[in-house]
């Protein structure tokens, strides 16, 4: 009876193998805005966020978009350090426009991510990036162990499935792992933040978290996994009415363009910077609604002109108006999602400054490193890295954030992540047992592998269903992707 005891815990030990490491789950919902706690259709997300340590809202990068506000998660920098100044730029060198790849995410090459930190700081460290922004590429020559590129098709359930692998793999153990959801961005963007199919995708995300947090449970993970649901920005529903045409006040063939509204990149043609400026400028003057700025007198807060690749010029329209992109994108959107387009159509746009109350993303963790039910004041997101490595016990490196910040959202006790739990046989246990585990052990990771392989999107989705209806040819690539995300 004894040796079957053995045999037992030593194969579900195998089964459920973790990192001797401090374990790190990121998980990113993109454009969740910090005031969808308010609509009620989060209870399970809520319940989570009063059981550990969250703020009210996070003060993210300018321009508040997608790949720009990821990356200085991922590295603590400001964009203009990371280099990743919007969702595309136009590549003066090259007289390219460049959107999402490596050569975005490739401007400095001193920046180190947190995936590629956690696992230089090696012993057996391993690092995970399920569709995390600029995560697929390699930094300083190396990729990380585990990576999946963006791909809208696969469901969100076998998401959490792969991560789960990845952080119990008995061989290389993740214990970081940076997982990206696109909801509810790409929907908003068509059909506004304040659409019914919006709200449905709040309770499915709601739902998706729960998922995590049982699936963490069964593979007994719960106890030693810290992990941070976060948000990059939120949502301004603008009208077609409040949609500006500034390309009137540019000759055409005199400039290139790159980015998004609410911010266009301007980038005049030899010879025709002040023309294109003293235009604009009159443009804005007769507007109203938009401004521009020469790169010299960027504001020192957005942390945005040192960089070469800043452009020249810079159109912001003000909050509740879209420029020239959405004027095109519209029609295209109600194609797509097959709504007639009117002026009371209302389409999702973030990107404007920082202290824009509806730019405000979400922050909340939980975990043994993580003080339970406290509250810490708003920080900012490059703040965050300091936290990843102080719950990671990695070496700090420097960045644009603050450590002081981020203090009280930590236990003063620091958690123990050994394999304590793991049943301590006696010396002559092991010897009876070691040739039953070693051939038992193969087949039982086999027959493991194949349960979560057969644990299909369909099972799950009965449990916690995904009532809306995805439009793949939309979603690949938001239609825009990426100057939309």
């Amino acid at each position: 009876m004894l040796l079957k005891i053995l045999v037992l815990y030593a194969l579900l030990n195998i089964v459920y193998s973790a990192s001797e490491h401090p374990i790190l789950l990121i998980v990113s919902y993109d454009a969740f805005k910090y005031n969808f706690f308010d609509t009620k259709l989060v209870p399970n997300m809520e319940r989570i966020r009063k059981n550990g340590t969250y703020s009210d809202y996070l003060i993210n990068v300018f321009p508040t978009k997608t790949f720009p506000n990821h990356h200085s998660i991922a590295t603590g920098l400001y964009p203009e350090v990371h280099g990743v100044i919007g969702n595309s730029y136009f590549d003066q060198d090259r007289s390219t426009l460049q959107k999402m790849g490596k050569d975005m995410f490739s401007y400095n090459k001193g920046v180190v991510p947190i995936w590629r930190l956690n696992e230089d700081s090696g012993k057996g460290r391993y690092s995970g990036s399920m569709m995390w922004p600029g995560a697929v590429f390699p930094y300083q020559g190396k990729n990380i162990t585990y990576r999946q590129d963006f791909d809208s098709k696969i469901d969100w359930y076998k998401r959490i499935d792969t991560v789960i692998t990845w952080l119990t793999d008995p061989y290389k153990p993740a214990n970081l792992v940076m997982l990206y959801i696109e909801e509810p961005d790409t929907h908003a963007h068509a059909l506004g933040p304040h659409s019914q199919t919006v709200l449905q995708l709040l309770r499915d995300l709601d739902n998706i978290t729960l998922y995590l947090k049982e699936q963490l449970e069964k593979h007994k993970l719960a106890d030693k996994a810290n992990v941070i649901h976060l948000s990059d920005h939120g949502l301004v529903g603008v009208k077609p009415t409040n949609f500006i045409n500034i390309t009137q006040y540019m000759k055409n063939g005199t400039y290139n363009m790159a980015d998004s509204s609410p911010v266009l990149q301007i980038y005049p043609k030899k010879g025709y910077q002040q023309k294109i400026y003293d235009s604009l400028k009159a443009g804005s003057q007769k507007n109203g609604h938009f401004k521009v700025y020469l790169k010299k007198d960027f504001p020192k807060q957005w942390h945005y002109k040192k960089s070469t690749r800043s452009p020249p010029i810079l159109v912001m329209s003000d909050v509740g108006y879209a420029m020239d992109d959405l004027i095109e994108s519209a029609p295209l959107y109600a194609k797509a999602y097959n709504f007639t387009l009117t002026n009371n159509s209302e389409f999702g746009v973030h990107g404007y400054e920082t202290n824009v109350t509806e730019m405000r993303p979400f922050f909340m963790a939980r975990g043994p490193k993580i003080k339970v039910g406290h509250k810490v004041a708003p920080f900012h997101t490059v703040d965050l890295f300091n936290l990843f490595t102080k719950i990671l016990e990695i070496p700090h490196l420097p960045n644009n954030g603050s450590m002081g910040n981020i203090v009280e959202i930590l236990t003063e006790k620091p958690a123990s992540h050994t394999f304590g739990s793991i049943l301590v046989v006696t010396a002559v246990g092991v010897l009876i047992a070691v040739l039953i585990v070693s051939a038992a052990a193969s087949i039982a990771l086999a027959i493991v592998k194949r349960q979560q392989t057969i644990a299909t999107a369909a099972a799950l989705n009965k449990r916690f269903p995904q009532t809306f209806v995805r439009n793949d040819a939309v979603e690949v690539q938001h239609l825009l992707e990426p100057e939309d995300a």
